[in-house]
């Protein structure tokens, strides 16, 4: 099962929404932010964390929040670590 988010970086901090939420989020960023964290790579975890409670055996990261840094982690889980090229669009700070 794919678990796949956006995450966005933001004056507040970086936060990630679910991949079909994304334009929604981009729209009104103050309804879909949650978490905010310090870090990318914190958001990521985050993420990760998330995909893990949902059952997934894949992780995709999109968003300028996303960072390759997690991979290794990812893997140490034992999900499928996907990191896409950063979108400009998920920078909103």
């Amino acid at each position: 099962m794919k678990a796949e988010y956006t995450v966005f970086e933001d004056a507040p901090g970086y936060w990630f929404v679910p991949k079909a939420d994304e334009a929604s989020a981009i729209a009104e960023p103050v309804r879909f932010r949650r978490a905010v964290f310090a870090t990318k790579i914190a958001a990521c975890r985050g993420a990760l964390e998330d995909a893990l409670g949902s059952g997934a055996t894949e992780l995709h990261l999109y968003g300028m929040g996303a960072t390759i840094g997690i991979k290794k982690e990812v893997r140490e889980k034992g999900l499928k670590p996907f990191i896409y090229f950063p979108s400009i669009h998920t920078k909103l700070a």
